[in-house]
């Protein structure tokens, strides 16, 4: 696809898909709060150093594992919702409490958490590189928005926020310097990013196949179906994680049938040198957790 044909894929697209979403939503509501852009754009670098202050360095006598979790899509509240909970669990079952953080697009979030952009990803990947140890600890990154193929909405009106490629987002991990990788997208179209990210430390679970929708993207809902199926369900049970998205594919076939909607496919790509960190994962305990939310 030459970059000419992709940036008019983008112009034309992308808007269609936050025209389609206001329509689900219904009438826009009362105004919101003002919000400072210009402050707030200025004020990323101290954010990111104070949420990047709060990280523990890696152990120094056992493999660590970070939790980097990445809502991109303003405008609906399934998205900071899902990555909030789904942060939870990940500190609870594979022990990320203290190294973890979030990158968020949210109006509520604006003054505590650096926003959600491209940018901040690279800066933050980088900075998690230099904080860990690349050759044995572990980064799971936690993706949620909307998509289409090749594309990761990253939406947050009046801020100039570019989109997310399969590309791009390849070429920060390798800078990060981060070997052992595990990422999580939940959004349409998102195995279109599993070629790009196919490594041999690398494994990679997506909401859909490359030229399928996923579901669940509600504003009422807490969960995307991805999300739910695999964080609030399968997680709370195993943290062997190709067991847990087995699981969870099977769950989110059954939702999608009894919704009459066209299967998402799911979809998982397994390093063959990733053996080792999915292993020492299965191997943990599961202390207890909450209940999971019925949604």
């Amino acid at each position: 696809m030459t970059s000419l044909f992709l940036a008019v894929v983008l112009i034309v697209l992308v808007p269609l898909v936050a025209e389609a979403q206001q329509q689900r939503r219904g009438p826009p509501g009362p105004p919101g709060p003002q919000i400072n852009y210009e402050a707030v754009l200025y004020n990323q670098p101290r954010l990111i150093d104070e949420v990047m202050a709060s990280i523990l360095p890696s152990d120094k006598a056992a493999p660590s594992t970070y939790f980097l979790g990445f809502a991109a899509w303003s405008e609906q509240e399934v998205f900071i919702r899902e990555i909030a909970q789904a942060r939870d669990i990940v500190d609870d079952r594979f022990g990320t409490r203290e190294r973890s953080l979030l990158l968020v697009n949210h109006v509520t979030a604006l003054e505590e958490v650096p926003l959600a952009s491209v940018t901040n990803l690279g800066i933050v990947l980088n900075r998690l590189g230099k904080l860990m140890n690349v050759e044995k600890d572990t980064l799971i990154l936690f993706m949620t928005s909307h998509g289409i193929e090749n594309v990761f909405a990253v939406h947050f009106p009046a801020f100039p926020l570019n989109n997310l490629t399969p590309q791009r987002l390849a070429g920060m991990l390798e800078r990060s310097g981060i070997r052992n990788r595990i990422v999580i997208i939940s959004a349409c179209h998102s195995g279109s990013f599993i070629p790009a990210l196919s490594h041999p430390t690398t494994l990679v679970m997506t909401a859909s196949r490359a030229d399928r929708s996923s579901f669940g993207c509600s504003n009422e809902n807490d969960w995307t179906y991805f999300g739910n199926a695999l964080f609030n369900h399968a997680l709370r049970e195993t943290t062997a994680l190709p067991q847990a998205f087995a699981s969870a594919k099977q769950l989110i076939a059954g939702w999608e049938a009894k919704e009459k909607l066209k299967p998402s496919e799911p979809q998982i790509f397994v390093g063959d040198g990733i053996g080792p960190v999915i292993d020492r994962l299965a191997g943990l305990p599961l202390p207890s957790a909450p209940s999971r939310k019925p949604n």
